[in-house]
């Protein structure tokens, strides 16, 4: 399950932070503003630079979507700063050329005060950069608050009737397979309309980029970040929240040479994530039937448009399962008429001749 709204992203690395996390460099994952972290000053005339471009697609009839706050710390932004962004797109959304406005921020940056300052404004969505919802994660990646100012946070843009986002990354100091899906478990107590989950990368320019080197550190691998992230994805489509993005969004400046030092990036780590949920869901159902290891011939029925997933990179969950299971063959059919996320198997005994079937149906 994707959230498919537009979204039209304005970059302003690092504006706000009140410090650079141990993860964190912005300017090594866009091109946006490169250089130094943006002053008050130069904000204005930055954002205008990328602003007239979006805003010429969205007038040009491109599909509707919200204009998107990305990359600091927009709420903690100095107040005259906040208003002056704030007021140069509100008319836009007033006439229909974007939906609303959205924003990422810390959840220590979502005060009372904040919130009543932006309800002179169409917020419709505000995402919360949570990260993890342990305690020793939050520690030892030196977040600087706890779990409680994240619910109080999430209370606060439930009360006021914005869309919530909650953003969690995996692998991060301290982190475990265990703690990642018990924050992915909290992260629901928290209500959320959408979700973004991203694996942690050792960045040049960064304390986590030190203590890679000191070996104090050692990120993911590929393999144990689609591990983990399917897991939590399909916790998340059994919870029926949409999950915005899995990975960073590829960009030319992020994979410059000697940009990502280590840790498990992939251009298209979303598709691979969706591979092995599909593996993982289909294992699952052919062993609750009693695991074909005697039939000949694997036959699944998938959504059409769900069918290169099921599939695989290079036919891999295909190999994977006539391996597993002794088969002789997989074939895959793409029907119109199953539901997304669902899906029926049929086996047929090399010795027999007679069918088995199992089906899933759609979450």
């Amino acid at each position: 399950m994707n959230s498919k709204r537009k979204i039209y992203p304005v970059f302003l690395p690092h504006a706000g932070c009140p410090f650079q996390c141990v993860y964190c460099n912005q300017h090594a994952v866009t091109a946006s503003f490169s250089g130094q972290k943006p002053q008050p000053e130069d904000l204005a005339a930055c954002f205008d630079s990328t602003f007239t471009p979006l805003l010429d697609q969205a007038l040009a009839g491109a599909a509707p979507g919200e204009i998107a706050f990305y990359g600091g710390t927009f709420t903690a932004l100095p107040v005259p700063t906040l208003k002056a962004l704030l007021e140069r797109v509100s008319p836009w959304v007033k006439e229909g050329v974007f939906t609303g406005i959205r924003f990422s921020t810390r959840p220590d940056c979502m005060s009372r005060e904040v919130c009543a300052l932006l309800e002179d404004y169409p917020v419709r969505t505000v995402e919360l950069g949570v990260q993890s919802l342990s305690h020793e994660v939050l520690r030892e990646s030196r977040r600087g608050y706890g779990v409680e100012v994240v619910e109080r946070a999430a209370a606060l843009v439930h009360d006021h009737g914005w869309q919530l986002g909650v953003q969690l990354m995996l692998g991060l100091p301290g982190d475990s397979r265990e703690r990642f899906l018990a924050s992915v478990g909290k992260a629901l107590e928290l209500r959320p309309h959408m979700m973004r989950l991203y694996p942690t990368l050792v960045l040049e320019g960064t304390l986590l980029a030190e203590w890679h080197r000191a070996g104090k550190f050692r990120p993911l691998t590929l393999d144990e970040a689609v591990e983990w992230c399917a897991s939590a994805y399909d916790i998340l489509l059994n919870a029926r929240i949409p999950i915005a993005r899995m990975g960073l969004h590829g960009d030319p400046e992020l994979e410059k040479p000697g940009r990502i030092l280590a840790g498990p990036y992939h251009p298209a780590f979303g598709y691979l994530v969706r591979v092995r949920r599909w593996r993982e869901s289909i294992d699952r159902v052919l062993e609750g039937e009693g695991e074909p290891r005697h039939a000949g011939v694997l036959l699944l029925d998938v959504p059409k448009d769900q069918l290169s997933e099921v599939i695989g990179p290079r036919q891999s969950n295909l190999h994977h399962w006539r391996e597993k299971y002794g088969l002789a063959r997989v074939q895959v059919n793409g029907s119109p008429s199953i539901s997304a996320n669902g899906f029926q198997c049929r086996w047929v005994n090399r010795d027999s001749n007679s069918c088995g079937r199992a089906a899933r149906n759609p979450l």
